[in-house]
């Protein structure tokens, strides 16, 4: 604690960390997945996706899209 008995930003931090439960997961794809949720894709909107996605074959329309799309999952795999 400073001088003012105030706890310190990183003080602050560290106990927010601690208290929100500090989860460590070895995985590329929830490392992006949180990411996406954190800084750009509502929880909502990325649950929405996830319950229309297809197992079947999917035809796309954007070729180019579909194949760096499939790269990418490849990578994270």
């Amino acid at each position: 604690m400073n001088k003012n008995m105030m706890p310190t930003d990183a003080e602050e931090t560290a106990a927010l960390y601690k208290r929100s439960g500090s989860v460590q997961i070895n995985s590329k794809l929830v490392s992006l997945l949180y990411s996406l949720l954190r800084d750009y894709v509502q929880p909502g909107d990325m649950e929405k996706l996830v319950r229309e996605c297809s197992d079947g074959d999917v035809l796309y329309t954007n070729g180019w899209l579909a194949k760096y799309a499939e790269d990418l999952a490849n990578r994270l795999k």
